[in-house]
């Protein structure tokens, strides 16, 4: 019989993490640019030089996707039953989050719940 799947947490600062690379080919000597690019995969459609500096020039750094929350310092471990960790990898997995907001978010609304 197939066991349960255990749920897993995405890595957020890996987004093709689940791209696996091919074993190069094992290539004798130095191949041209032109042949390693064939090789790879890469189309060779030739592109003005100014067409490359626009592009250069129009290229602007990404913000780092998240940032870690101040005061997240403390580690946390806790086992718990399958339901409540599949539920909480659930919401952090559907809205792109880490756990520890999950978690305080559900803090919160405890809170909330309780005045």
């Amino acid at each position: 019989m197939n066991e349960p799947q255990k749920p897993q947490r995405r890595n957020l600062s890996l987004p093709l993490a689940s791209v696996r690379s091919v074993e190069p080919d094992a290539s004798t000597g130095h191949d041209s640019a032109k042949e390693t690019a064939q090789r790879h995969g890469f189309d060779n459609v030739p592109m003005p030089a100014s067409e490359v500096d626009r592009l250069r020039a129009n290229q602007t750094s990404e913000p780092p996707r998240r940032k870690r929350g101040a005061g997240r310092s403390m580690p946390f471990s806790v086992k718990l039953a399958p339901a409540t960790m599949e539920y909480i990898y659930e919401v952090a997995n559907s809205r792109d989050i880490p756990l520890a907001q999950v978690i305080e978010e559900l803090v919160d609304a405890h809170r909330a719940a309780a005045s």
